[in-house]
């Protein structure tokens, strides 16, 4: 009995370690495609380039790297001119650091799974690649130096709609003779392009039942619009275009900045702009303007990114 009771207890022993080290393997196995899908990879950079603001680390060309330190330079006058007078603005900071990347799949095989994701910004760093391919290669540079001007010189803390509302605020803007024109829409940036599957009914009640337009309470607040997953464009098109039009209305100038100091709740939107539902006649009119201008391939429009006068 004994000899039976040593040998079971043996055989037991044997079966719970062989379970652990399966275990084991399968934890080693998930941990190794954790790390595959999520993980970022080593990257070196060829250069470094330093302007009066920023500090570049870059496998791009040394002529795109100095391009793309040119036009941050040109961003970070164009947003300490029009937001200075903020409270919270910092004169003085150390060099804000950026990492651009080559291309679009040396930026992609670095940061694995970013999802639809053009460029991001993770203190202290704004990452994004040169574009070759595009008119603008750019502007996704610009966003994200938007965001980490918002967050470690202007220290600002945005609801998501007015967080994004102004990096697309700059990032769509154009430039000439050596300045950001904020505000002067470049049709080659996003989300620009996709203004064609916004308000597509000629009136706001039937661009929203066409869903076409999604409700700007549910934009200020961030609850009861579609998904956003499926509709991303959508919301990006609604946060830029409502950013524009606050910071372009001549008569919302001293309120839009009461705005960004307050963060853009509902009730700081509500306090400094208006009711909700009598400004979004106007944003709507806003939206068609930019539209027109942009579909409509209007020749001043295109040269100079002003907008015509409204419908």
């Amino acid at each position: 009995m004994e000899t039976t009771a040593m040998t079971t207890r043996t055989a037991g022993t044997q079966r719970f370690s062989g379970s652990k080290a399966r275990w084991i393997f399968y934890l080693i196995v998930i941990l190794g495609i954790a790390a595959w899908k999520f993980v970022p990879r080593p990257w070196k950079p060829a250069r470094v380039v330093e302007t009066k603001h920023y500090v570049i680390a870059s496998t791009a060309t040394q002529e795109q790297t100095e391009q793309v330190g040119r036009v941050v330079e040109m961003l970070y006058m164009a947003y300490s001119n029009r937001f200075a007078t903020l409270p919270t603005f910092q004169r003085q900071h150390a060099k804000l650091k950026l990492l651009l990347y080559k291309d679009r799949e040396e930026f992609r095989w670095v940061n694995p799974n970013l999802g639809w994701a053009e460029a991001f910004y993770r203190r202290p760093y704004c990452r994004a690649y040169y574009s070759e391919k595009e008119m603008n290669p750019y502007h996704w540079m610009l966003h994200e130096a938007t965001h980490q001007l918002n967050a470690e010189v202007a220290q600002l803390k945005l609801a998501k709609w007015l967080e994004e509302g102004l990096a697309e605020y700059t990032s769509t803007s154009r430039i000439r003779d050596g300045q950001l024109m904020v505000g002067r829409i470049d049709p080659q940036t996003y989300p620009v392009w996709w203004i064609d599957d916004m308000a597509t009914a000629t009136n706001l009640q039937g661009s929203i039942t066409n869903g076409s337009v999604i409700p700007l309470r549910a934009i200020i607040t961030g609850a009861g619009g579609p998904s956003m997953n499926r509709n991303f464009n959508l919301y990006y098109l609604h946060w830029w275009t409502l950013t524009h039009y606050l910071l372009e209305e001549p008569k919302f100038h001293e309120a839009s900045m009461k705005l960004l100091e307050q963060g853009g709740s509902l009730d700081a939107f509500e306090k400094d702009i208006g009711p909700v539902d009598s400004v979004s006649a106007a944003w709507f009119r806003h939206v068609r303007t930019i539209k027109a201008a942009v579909s409509g391939h209007d020749s001043e429009f295109l040269a100079s990114g002003k907008l015509p006068p409204g419908e």
